[in-house]
């Protein structure tokens, strides 16, 4: 991979000032190692410096970061999940990057959405390597047997019942429309499951169609959008009998979606970008050529409910991140690491070539990048995305996010779930930490 070293040196040398001589340390995800190596070795070479690389397996990770965080012996640089941002930042543990746009020519590239993922009061945290999408997979096995035509685009939840109601009586499938729930699947119950159908159930106009409203800092207990999610619920695994719930605690639940998707044995199911890859194979290898895939299972955006105000499309992202210490001594020094590492000649080689959804508006428009059929397709979704409210609190509220779900699977009404929900809210964070829309 050939690094501009020139240039960089050129801009860097600028802004090194009295810190040049100084060596710093980064955190990561040995998986990433084939963008951040590059990107110190630029670095290196460029300011003289020494990067300490502390590259760490998967297990065990985000424990490792929590932990170094609280005991002050985090290095300077973090590589982190955008799920982390909001809550490090909200204690006060990460160093807002705002000033590299004045420093950086690069920045520019950012995207508005792309930089909202990691911000916290319009202060940037972090700087994604990449992200996702969410959406709903479909198998055209299950939808050529209910007639249905494809490719397939639902506008509103109507659509989506109806062609489930169609699969389940063509098919037989327990199947036919399946939204992650209950407590085995954690966060994918929340993000890929609950979170999708509560941001279409009602106006995004005061965060009327979240769990937690931003403005005022209080989590939703109770709200149209949250009654409606959960009646979402209720229909497709108790009223219709559209999804089997047992099924959501099999023992690898992806695995038995993705192989139902392949033999239309389901129908629908909610899920992310990465089954481009998953459904198939997650490591990226043996999978058949695009075309080939899209004759099998195919996606549309998860539309909105239909109500007024409600948005077209439903899309919450995630992804990694990386981010500077607050504690660190070498802030300026740290940014310029990541210039290095996110300097486009760095950057877009790694994510074309590990078929990553580019983060940048410049690497997006290229037509290497658009050549791949799919990434041009999805990734236009990011441009209406939104974050999950991961401050302090927050996973305790998914949790109950799932147990809510869990409820419905059970047979608990869906006022009744909704009622617990609250109350377990109300216990945790105080009643007036707790908002009740009507």
């Amino acid at each position: 991979m050939k690094i501009n070293n020139v240039i960089l040196a050129s801009t860097l040398s600028a802004l090194v000032g009295t810190t040049a001589f100084a060596d710093i340390s980064i955190m990561y995800r040995g998986q990433f190692g084939s963008l951040i190596d590059p990107g110190i070795d630029a670095f290196e070479a460029a300011t003289g410096e020494t990067v300490e690389r502390i590259a760490l397996p998967v297990d065990g990770y985000d424990d490792r970061i929590a932990l170094d965080i609280a005991s002050g012996t985090a290095p300077d640089v973090l590589h982190i999940d955008t799920g982390f941002v909001q809550r490090l930042s909200a204690n006060g543990n990460l160093h807002a990057l705002n000033g590299m746009a004045d420093k950086w020519d690069q920045w520019q590239y950012y995207p508005e959405a792309t930089l909202n993922a990691t911000s916290v009061g319009g202060q940037v945290y972090a700087l994604s390597t990449d992200t996702d999408a969410r959406m709903l997979w479909y198998s055209k096995k299950a939808f050529e047997a209910a007639g249905i035509e494809t490719p397939w685009m639902p506008k509103t939840w109507d659509d989506v019942f109806a062609a489930a109601e169609a699969i389940k009586e063509a098919t037989g499938t327990q199947n036919a429309l399946v939204i992650p729930a209950g407590t085995k699947q954690e966060e994918a119950t929340t993000m890929q499951g609950f979170y999708m159908v509560l941001l279409g159930a009602d106006t995004p106009e005061g965060d009327m169609n979240r769990l937690r409203n931003r403005e005022t800092g209080q989590w939703i207990g109770k709200s149209p959008a949250l009654k409606r999610a959960l009646e979402f619920y209720h229909k497709a695994y108790i009223e219709d009998g559209l999804a089997e719930p047992g099924d959501q605690y099999s023992n690898d639940v992806g695995a038995f979606m993705r192989q139902g998707l392949i033999e239309g044995d389901v129908g629908i199911w909610a899920s992310g970008s990465w089954e481009n890859n998953c459904i198939w194979d997650c490591g990226g290898t043996n999978l058949p050529p695009q075309a080939e895939r899209d004759e099998v299972v195919h996606w549309a955006p998860f539309p909105g409910s239909g109500v007024e105000g409600a948005p077209e499309f439903s899309n919450i992202s995630a992804g990694w991140t990386i981010a500077v210490n607050e504690a660190s001594e070498n802030k300026e020094l740290a940014e310029q690491l990541l210039m290095a590492i996110f300097d486009r000649e760095n950057f877009e080689p790694w994510v074309l070539e590990n078929g990553r959804m580019a983060v940048r508006s410049d690497i997006a428009a290229t037509d290497a990048y658009k050549s791949d059929a799919f990434f041009a397709a999805v990734t236009p979704l990011n441009e209406k995305t939104t974050k999950r409210d991961a401050v302090p609190g927050y996973y305790y509220v998914s949790s109950q996010v799932q147990k809510m779900t869990a409820d419905i699977l059970d047979g608990v009404s869906v006022d009744d779930a909704l009622e617990e929900y609250y109350e377990a809210l109300v216990d945790e964070f105080g009643e007036e930490a707790v908002a009740v829309y009507e």
